[in-house]
């Protein structure tokens, strides 16, 4: 216990300035110290308090072999998920996974045909993230080539001024219609106004409560999307219920794509003109049985990964690059989304 605490004033240091690890740092230090504080202590808080109850139950009923039995179930478990810790710790060091979607979106224009959009969803960019990682996804973004690049929320956490390190990563990617996002309900929790200043002033477009056509870009599609409330997070947003008179606002005759950070906007705009509904939010559960078995965030949302068709419509789910909470994923990579869109 008292090893895994030596490290805290450092990371007090990172997230009072803003800072991000080496990958070195990041790998041995950083991730297992978050790992122990937010998993193992909460484990062993509550395996204590058993242990000794089960200790007192043993000498009243003279239950010895009970206790010894439990003891090493307990045991047992214990490694187990360390094991899985470790497993999900490595998981998270690993480059993201690109997954390349071909859609058909109706009301495009032929001459729009084969427009690159890439997806950069939930990337929490904070003291857990190494400058290395960070890289990596930026420069897997710009071997996408992308015409278009939108983010769907929750892109700093626990420092707004992390907003500024995003910003300057994302320089590095000049797609040629620009760079649009959203606020999630982490950047509600660590400063909404903040965060959209730094990264209007970086260059990404903060579509705050609107939309925005990029006909003067030649291209006849439009964007819209809104802040999240921030409140809740396991269900749908109560801010959502705006989201119809945002999308009847928008001029006719052209293909609208929602940026909704939460995957309940898509029961918003069902039977809208709203052909493609990008959000993240779930991180895919970051933790799900292998072999395609449900996940964590299947207790909270009936579409947590994925792609979802409701007739014309379509909803994209993105697992996200970033983490929160358990700084670890289990046959849930992290992803950046590419999607080729297609003209009827």
């Amino acid at each position: 216990f008292v090893i895994f605490c030596l490290p805290l004033p450092y990371l007090a240091f990172l997230i009072s300035h803003a800072r991000q690890p080496g990958s070195l740092t990041a790998a041995l230090i950083v991730r297992p110290v978050f790992a122990w504080q937010f998993n193992w202590l909460g484990f062993l808080l509550l395996l204590g308090p058993l242990v000794i109850v089960l200790r007192v139950l043993g000498i009243i009923t003279g239950w010895e072999w009970m206790v010894t039995l439990l003891r090493w179930l307990m045991g047992s478990i214990a490694c187990f998920w360390g094991l899985v810790s470790i497993y999900g710790l490595a998981a998270t060091i690993k480059p993201p996974e690109v997954t390349t979607h071909e859609l058909i979106i109706p009301g495009l224009a032929k001459k729009d045909d084969g427009l690159r959009l890439v997806q950069l969803a939930d990337p929490h960019l904070s003291w857990w993230t190494s400058r290395q990682e960070a890289q990596e996804i930026i420069d897997t973004i710009k071997g996408l080539k992308p015409e278009l690049l939108v983010l769907t929320g929750d892109l700093v956490d626990q420092n707004p001024d992390y907003a500024d390190s995003l910003g300057e990563y994302l320089k590095q990617v000049q797609p040629r219609l620009g760079k649009f996002g959203i606020i999630g309900n982490h950047d509600v929790y660590t400063g909404r106004e903040e965060i959209a200043q730094k990264m209007e002033a970086s260059g990404i477009r903060m579509l705050r409560r609107g939309w925005v056509s990029l006909e003067d870009k030649g291209v006849g599609l439009l964007l819209g999307g809104m802040d999240d409330s921030g409140i809740g997070w396991t269900g749908p947003d109560p801010w959502e219920k705006q989201i119809p008179e945002i999308v009847k606002s928008c001029p006719p005759g052209l293909p609208l794509i929602w940026l909704g950070h939460r995957p309940t906007s898509f029961d918003k705009v069902l039977g809208l003109p709203v052909a493609l509904t990008l959000s993240g939010h779930t991180h895919g559960g970051q933790l799900r049985i292998p072999f395609g078995g449900p996940g964590l965030a299947d207790l909270g949302f009936a579409r947590s990964a994925g792609l979802y068709r409701v007739g014309d419509q379509v909803l994209y789910v993105s697992r996200g690059t970033g983490t929160v909470g358990w700084p670890f994923r289990i046959a849930c990579p992290e992803e950046i989304a590419l999607f080729i869109l297609r003209a009827p």
